[in-house]
């Protein structure tokens, strides 16, 4: 949904309530760990909230307050960090690995890619000017309402970033988008070998001993 919202902004603009029902479904509905304190669950889920109330607050506020992003930015950093730790831990503890495991894992990997947009969007409201194109023009909207296609080109430059490609139409003009920028790039491959490398062959293995048996 919202990488349909991204590809078609207009007439109507999907992406905002499609991140929100993915903070929703991940912090009150999906990864419950049975195993973890009560007190951390609580904290869990309250995040989660929190990262849908500043997603919105932000979109409806204008862009020349700019520190209207720092909220979204902080509360989804903490939220994609704390979601994909839950994840890994989730398919570590797998004892079988079949299609249903690699396609979550797959999920992961594009959470991490959305919520990088969401956090460079952010930036982009908090210093405006932050990404530039290739034409040396700064994606700075009026405001973060009528951002849609400002907000798209900026997501596909997080998913450029995630998959370590780099067209090179879009660049990261300040230091902190740069920063995020090479964060980014450095965990889309590390989560790759890390994550789908470690399932693929775990999944390779359960393939054989279904074969011998």
């Amino acid at each position: 949904m919202v990488m349909t919202g991204m590809a078609v902004p207009e007439p109507i603009d999907m992406t905002h309530i499609s991140y929100s029902v993915v903070a929703v479904l991940l912090t009150q509905v999906m990864l419950r760990n049975e195993q973890a304190p009560r007190l951390t669950e609580l904290i869990y889920r309250v995040l989660g909230g929190l990262a849908v109330i500043s997603l919105w607050i932000w979109l409806l506020t204008p862009a020349t307050r700019i520190y209207s992003g720092v909220p979204i930015a902080m509360s989804w950093s903490v939220v994609v960090g704390w979601s994909t730790v839950r994840l890994i831990r989730r398919l570590a503890r797998e004892p079988h690995v079949d299609g249903n495991v690699l396609m979550g894992a797959t999920a992961g990997y594009l959470h991490i890619g959305l919520t990088a947009a969401l956090v460079m969007s952010a930036v982009e409201t908090i210093q405006p000017g932050s990404f530039t194109t290739s034409e040396h023009l700064a994606i700075t909207p009026e405001s973060v309402q009528n951002a849609a296609s400002s907000f798209s080109e900026v997501n596909y430059f997080a998913f450029s970033c995630l998959t370590t490609v780099g067209f090179g139409d879009i660049s990261p003009a300040l230091p902190l988008s740069r920063m995020l920028s090479v964060a980014t790039s450095v965990v889309g491959p590390l989560y790759i070998a890390a994550v789908m490398g470690i399932l693929i062959g775990r999944y390779s293995n359960c393939l054989r001993e279904e074969d011998n048996s």
